[in-house]
């Protein structure tokens, strides 16, 4: 959106597909459930892949990613930044896609995932089905950088 990467980041159910259905018209979709985040000497990138859920939609063009986005159904809409670095690396493990686990693997993901905590702006994303939020989405990704 607005050439900046946004991760809506939650299980099965989360809101994933929604907030897609919700931004599909103003924003290119690389994939509604799984993404590939990679660090690049310029900083982080978010991938499309072909693993989606259940919007068909799908890129293999990536973005500078601008910020993650904890999704939370909730009758309210609101963007809440998570300043607490530790509690967004805690957020972000359950949400690794675990293809192949041994210690190097824990190793550099565990690396990634603190890099990633550290300097990538996250937030708590509120929203109902209304559609409301997709103004604070816009926003943030027309904001500078922090």
């Amino acid at each position: 959106m607005n050439g900046q990467g946004l991760l809506f980041v939650g299980h099965s159910s989360a809101g994933k597909s929604t907030t897609v259905k919700m931004i599909r018209d103003i924003a290119q979709i690389l994939c509604d459930d799984r993404n590939i985040v990679r660090l690049w000497p310029e900083g982080f990138r978010v991938h499309g892949t072909w693993s989606h859920g259940e919007i068909p939609a799908v890129s293999s063009a990536d973005a500078p990613l601008r910020a993650l986005l904890f999704l939370r159904k909730s009758e309210r809409n609101h963007l809440e930044p998570i300043l607490d670095r530790r509690e967004i690396a805690k957020r972000i493990i359950p949400c690794v896609i675990k293809s192949l686990e041994t210690p190097q693997w824990w190793q550099k993901t565990l690396a990634v995932v603190e890099a990633l905590a550290r300097s990538v702006p996250a937030y708590e994303m509120e929203f109902d089905k209304s559609g409301e939020i997709v103004e604070s989405i816009i926003a943030l990704s027309k904001a500078d950088a922090p």
